[in-house]
C-alpha cells in the first residue's frame, strides 16, 4: 500500500485533533466539577442520575409538607393546653362554688368568671392558622363556632386536611372542630336511678336492673340466731313476687327466731327486718357474755362471788376458774364444778337455765335447803349483781333477765340468692336491705307509672327544658302519667334527640343526635323536675361551660356541684386529644429523620455518578497536555512546510 504524505499529514490531523477534543473534555469537568456533563458522557450513569434526582426532589417535597404538618400539631398542641388549662380552671370554679358556705352574693358575682372562661375558649375554637380557620375541615374560611348564652353550633364540616409525608401515606393534619369541642362525654341519664318502689307484686325478675334473684343455686340462704346459735333455712326457689318472698321468709322462720319480721321498707326500694323488741330474750349455753344484759356484759374483774349460810359455809365461786368464761355454759359449768368439788351438802346446789330460758337460777335439791345466800365478795365486785343473783336462795333463787343484745346474720348457702334480695348482713337492730334497683317498664300494657317513682313519692314538678345548640324546647309532663308517655313526649319532639331507658332499665336517657349542637337539659325556673328525673346537665363541654354560667347566675348550687363530672370528663377528653396529637408529632418527626437520612445517602450516590474526581481528573489533564504536546511536535517534525503552505 501506498503512504502518501496526504495520509500522513490527514491522520496526524486528525489525532491532533481527538487529543485537543479530549483535552477540551477534561478541562471542562474541572471546571464544572462534574464527570457527566452530556447524557453521551454515560448513558447509564445519566439514568440513575435522573433516578436519584427525583427521589431527592419527592423527598424535599415531603420534607416541605412535614414542615407544614407540625406547624398544625405545634399549633394544636398549644390551643389544646390552654384548652386543658381553661377547663381546669372552671372545674376548680365549680368546686368552689358548689360549697355550702358560699354566700349567694359570691356564686352569683362569680358567674362573670365562668363567662369570661367561655369567652376565652370561644377565642381559642375560632382561631387561625395562616389565615385558615383550623377546626372548620375544609370550610377553613368559616367561622368554626357559634357561641351564645344558651347553646353552641359548629358551623364548619369534617374534611380531613392532608399532606402526603412519604410515599403511599398521607397524614391528616387537623382536627374536627365538633369532635373537640361538642363531643358527646356523657349520655344525659345513662346512671339515672329513678328508684321504683318495690310492691308486694314486684317480679323477681326484675330486681337487680334486670338481673334478677339467683334461684338456680338452690334459692336458699340461713338466718341466724348468733346469741342462741340457732340457725334456720329459708328456702324460696318456688317465689316469683316479692310477696312470695316475703311471705316464705316469715313462714319458715322457727319459733326461736319468731321475733324476726320482715316486709317492705317504708322507703321502698328494699327489703325490711324488724326485730319485736317486744318479744322475750332467750339465752342458751351458746350464748356469749359479752352479748347479755343488752350487750353490757358482766363485771369478771373479780369474776366471784360468795355462797354463805350464815355459819359453817362460806365458800367463794370463782368463775375465772380454770379459766376466764366466755359463754352462759362456761359460767354453769365453772359453778357446777366448783359446787361438786366442794362435797356435801354443796354438791346437790347448780346453777341452770331457767324454765322460760331468759335467766340463770340456782337451785338447791337438798331434802332441806341449807339456807343458802349470795353475795359479793367485796364492795367493788359486781358480778352477782349483773346476772342478778343476789340474795337469799331457798330452794331456788332466779336472776333478772339476762337481756342479750339482738344479734341476727344473714347468709347465702351456695349462690347469691340473699345477696341478690340485699339482705346479707349482721343486724343487731331493725335493719333495711340494699336497693334492689327494679327495673323500669316502657311496654304499653305494664308501663311504670311515674307517681311509682322517686320511691313511690312521684315528682314534684312539671316542666323542664331541653336546649339544642341554641334551639330549645320546655316539656311539661304534668298530663304525663307512665314512662312510656313520658318516652313518647320527648321522641315527638322537633329536637334531633332519642330518649329511651338507660342501659341499667333504671332510668331515662337522652341522646343528642346532632354531633354539630350542644346539648344541655335543665329545670325552669326554681324547679327541680330535670333533677330528680335524673336528666339534669350538658353532654359535652361547652354545654357544661354555658350550663355552670347559668347555675351560677342562678344560685343553683345542686347544679353546681352536678357539673363537676363534666369537666373531669373534659379534661380526659382534651388529654386524649392531646396525646394524639402528640403521636402525629412523633410519627412526623420519626419520618423526617428517617427522610434526612435518605436525603444524604441519595446525595451521596448522586455524587458519586455525577461528580468528578478532581485528583484524578488533574492527573488526566497533565497526561493529555503532555501527549497533546508532544503529537504537536511530532506533527511539526513530519509534516514540513511546501512552497504551497507559503503560497496559503
Amino acid at each position: 500500500m501506498r503512504v502518501t504524505s496526504g495520509m500522513i499529514t490527514g491522520r496526524v490531523i486528525f489525532n491532533s485533533q481527538r487529543s485537543l477534543s479530549r483535552l477540551l473534555q477534561l478541562q471542562g469537568q474541572l471546571s464544572s466539577g462534574r464527570r457527566i456533563e452530556r447524557p453521551s458522557d454515560d448513558p447509564v450513569g445519566t439514568l440513575r442520575d435522573l433516578d436519584y434526582r427525583n427521589v431527592l426532589a419527592q423527598n424535599d417535597q415531603y420534607l416541605k409538607n412535614i414542615s407544614r404538618a407540625k406547624t398544625w400539631a405545634q399549633n394544636y398542641d398549644t390551643v389544646l393546653s390552654d384548652l386543658k388549662d381553661m377547663v381546669q380552671q372552671a372545674k376548680d370554679l365549680t368546686i368552689t362554688m358548689s360549697d355550702d358556705s358560699v354566700s349567694t352574693e359570691s356564686r352569683i358575682g362569680s358567674h362573670t368568671v365562668a363567662k369570661s372562661i367561655l369567652e376565652q375558649i370561644g377565642q381559642l375554637a375560632n382561631g387561625k392558622l395562616d389565615g385558615m380557620y383550623v377546626f372548620s375541615g375544609f370550610q377553613s374560611d368559616t367561622q368554626s363556632l357559634d357561641i351564645s348564652a344558651d347553646g353552641v353550633r359548629y358551623r364548619g364540616d369534617r374534611g380531613s386536611i392532608e399532606y402526603p409525608i412519604e410515599a403511599a401515606y398521607n397524614s391528616k393534619v387537623n382536627l374536627i372542630g365538633d369532635d373537640v369541642f361538642l363531643k358527646q362525654l356523657k349520655t344525659l341519664g345513662a346512671e339515672a336511678d329513678l328508684n321504683l318502689a318495690v310492691s308486694p307484686s314486684t317480679l323477681l325478675a326484675n330486681l337487680n336492673s334486670g338481673n334478677g334473684v339467683d334461684l338456680l343455686s338452690g334459692g336458699t340462704f340461713e338466718i341466724t340466731d348468733e346469741t342462741l346459735g340457732v340457725t334456720a333455712t329459708i328456702d324460696i326457689s318456688g317465689a316469683a313476687t316479692i310477696d312470695d318472698v316475703i311471705t316464705a321468709i316469715n313462714t319458715q322462720l322457727p319459733p326461736t327466731i319468731s321475733n324476726l319480721t320482715f316486709g317492705i321498707a317504708g322507703a321502698g326500694n328494699a327489703l325490711s327486718i324488724d326485730i319485736d323488741e317486744s318479744a322475750p330474750r332467750l339465752v342458751n349455753d351458746g350464748t356469749l357474755l359479752s352479748d347479755i344484759n343488752e350487750g353490757h356484759s358482766l363485771d369478771l374483774s373479780y369474776g366471784r362471788m360468795r355462797l354463805t349460810d350464815g355459819a359453817g359455809i362460806n365458800m367463794d365461786v370463782d368463775f375465772n376458774s380454770p379459766a376466764i368464761p366466755v359463754t352462759v355454759g362456761d359460767l354453769r359449768n365453772a359453778f357446777n364444778t366448783q359446787m361438786a368439788a366442794y362435797g356435801p351438802p354443796l354438791d346437790n346446789v347448780s346453777m341452770q337455765l331457767n324454765a322460760a330460758g331468759t335467766a340463770l337460777e340456782i337451785l338447791d335439791a337438798n331434802g332441806v335447803p341449807v339456807g343458802l345466800s349470795v353475795a359479793e365478795v367485796n364492795p367493788d365486785s359486781t358480778t352477782a349483781a349483773d346476772l342478778g343473783l343476789l340474795g337469799n336462795i331457798g330452794a331456788s333463787l332466779t336472776g333478772h333477765d339476762l337481756k342479750p343484745s339482738y344479734k341476727f346474720s344473714i347468709n347465702d348457702i351456695a349462690g347469691t340468692t340473699a345477696a341478690d334480695l340485699g339482705i346479707v348482713d349482721e343486724y343487731r337492730s331493725d335493719g333495711t336491705g340494699t336497693d334492689l334497683n327494679p327495673i323500669l317498664t316502657a311496654a304499653t300494657a305494664a308501663a311504670t307509672s311515674l307517681s311509682d317513682l322517686n320511691n313511690g313519692a312521684g315528682f314534684s314538678g312539671n316542666e323542664m327544658v331541653f336546649w339544642q345548640g341554641q334551639v330549645s324546647e320546655t316539656f311539661d309532663i304534668s298530663s304525663v302519667s307512665t314512662v312510656q308517655e313520658l318516652l313518647d313526649l320527648f321522641n315527638s319532639s322537633y329536637l334531633d334527640i332519642t330518649a329511651e331507658l338507660n342501659s341499667s332499665g333504671t332510668g331515662i336517657q337522652i341522646s343528642n343526635n346532632d354531633p354539630t349542637l350542644s346539648f344541655s337539659i335543665e329545670d325552669v325556673g326554681d324547679g327541680t323536675l330535670s333533677k330528680e328525673l335524673g336528666l339534669f346537665g350538658a353532654a359535652d363541654m361547652m354545654a357544661s361551660l354555658t350550663m355552670l354560667t347559668k347555675a351560677l347566675k342562678n344560685d343553683d348550687r345542686e347544679g353546681v356541684s352536678l357539673l363537676m363530672q363534666n369537666f373531669d370528663d373534659a379534661i380526659d377528653h382534651l388529654l386524649e386529644k392531646r396525646s394524639t396529637t402528640g403521636s402525629h408529632m412523633a410519627r412526623l418527626e420519626t419520618t423526617e429523620y428517617r427522610l434526612l437520612d435518605q436525603k444524604l445517602t441519595y446525595t451521596k450516590l448522586l455524587s458519586e455518578v455525577e461528580d468528578a474526581d478532581i485528583t484524578d481528573l488533574i492527573t488526566q489533564l497533565t497526561t493529555q497536555e503532555n501527549n497533546y504536546q508532544a503529537s504537536l511536535m511530532a506533527a511539526a517534525k513530519i509534516v514540513q512546510p511546501t512552497l504551497v503552505d507559503f503560497l496559503r
